[in-house]
């Protein structure tokens, strides 16, 4: 995604439209933008706010411009303030630039500006492959975003190769990876990208897809498909050429099909004695979280609406009732026990949901995978979140960005 060209900005078009998104990741928007902070297009990007765009990108000349703009300095912390995560750039070529000239860039961008990480681009997507500084290409990266990780802030590293990974060699060393950039529209994007079963094997929020050239018409789709595929990050562009210059044409439909997804946020913690799950519920009368306490999709209740082999089923209503299940049946069978287990719902916020049960109810598993559904009041669900796994022997885990390895 490297600027090599850069192009005038464009005049923003707007087009609006509704969209019925039944999203299975749940999906935040990221501009990797051309466009110096404080910009118009820039400001345009950033107004959906963090309920739907969660991370921008600073490219400055591709990294390369390592002066200080008092300008810049202002649009990056407005947008941090926001809650929207800012990253710097810098470019790899493909493992074949010189390390040490990579962390000079970074060096100045930190010195410059308050920002959130790094984004590194034209990564060689072979981890075993050989290069000039180090014995594999995985080296070279490690060694690049452990380098970030000394600096302050969240110290989030995104790695771009752009294509669909074989393995998961590089999600040991990055908090995102982006697995599909193209500029060869939806189609492209339907056929060309290969859905590798190990990244369903981590949360949506690890991978982001840039899919370039899509048509009004067919931006719900791409939508709809990144979110199948596990992407917890996007960009979607009509503009196949200039799509980092610009924002999209329905940039406002994408931002409001974002806000609408029905669970946002989710975070649990256990401690010795007690699991609390909590997460912002967009619509819904009805919720049930699926906890596979073996996480092994094939046993426990099964459903093709579910991506977990559930062992237990904890259920809320708005209307007064928490109540923990363990499954009785086989496979689809609708076949659930109760388990005395104190649970409790609590709303400390508009939205907000936050469900409280005994831990021995889980009979001692020390490491699950955990699904959130919601439901209107006739149980027709409504969304479904990806899934999330959650260990209880380390004391808690935050389904949050600043917090992956």
């Amino acid at each position: 995604m490297r600027d090599v060209a850069r192009s005038a900005a464009l005049s923003l078009m707007a087009a609006v439209f509704l969209i019925a998104l039944p999203l299975s990741a749940q999906i935040r928007l990221a501009v990797p933008s051309y466009q110096n902070p404080g910009t118009t297009i820039w400001k345009n990007w950033a107004a959906q706010g963090p309920g739907a765009n969660g991370l921008m990108i600073v490219n400055l000349k591709n990294g390369d411009d390592t002066s200080y703009k008092s300008s810049i300095d202002t649009a990056i912390q407005n947008a941090r303030k926001q809650g929207i995560l800012v990253i710097g750039y810098t470019y790899t070529g493909y493992a074949t630039r010189d390390p040490k000239i990579v962390r000079q860039r970074i060096d100045s961008v930190y010195a410059n500006y308050l920002v959130d990480g790094i984004f590194f681009d034209e990564v060689n997507n072979d981890c075993s492959g050989t290069n000039t500084f180090f014995p594999s290409n995985y080296l070279y990266y490690q060694e690049l975003t452990n380098y970030v990780r000394q600096k302050g802030g969240a110290h989030i590293t995104v790695m771009n190769p752009g294509t669909p990974s074989p393995d998961d060699c590089y999600m040991s060393i990055t908090n995102i990876l982006v697995n599909w950039e193209s500029t060869a529209g939806y189609a492209a994007y339907q056929t060309g990208y290969i859905d590798y079963p190990w990244t369903h094997r981590y949360p949506a929020d690890r991978f982001w897809h840039m899919i370039l050239g899509v048509t009004q018409a067919q931006m719900p789709a791409a939508l709809s498909l990144a979110s199948s595929r596990n992407a917890g990050w996007v960009y979607i562009s009509d503009s196949p050429t200039n799509a980092y210059n610009q924002v999209p044409v329905y940039w406002t439909a994408l931002g409001t099909a974002i806000k609408a997804q029905g669970t946002q946020s989710p975070y649990a913690v256990a401690t010795t004695d007690r699991v609390s799950m909590k997460w912002k519920a967009v619509g819904g009368a009805v919720w049930q979280v699926y906890i596979d306490a073996d996480q092994q999709a094939t046993t426990g209740y099964t459903s093709s609406s579910i991506g977990v082999g559930a062992e237990y089923m904890l259920e809320s209503s708005a209307a007064g009732g928490t109540h923990l299940y363990r499954y009785a049946g086989s496979g689809a069978d609708w076949a659930w026990t109760e388990i005395p287990a104190n649970a409790i719902t609590t709303h400390p916020d508009i939205g907000l949901n936050l469900v409280m049960f005994d831990r021995a109810g889980l009979a001692g598993a020390t490491a699950v995978t955990y699904q959130i559904r919601s439901l209107d009041a006739s149980y027709n669900v409504l969304s479904t979140s990806y899934t999330m796994p959650f260990s209880l022997q380390n004391g808690s885990f935050v389904q949050d960005i600043n917090n992956h390895p």
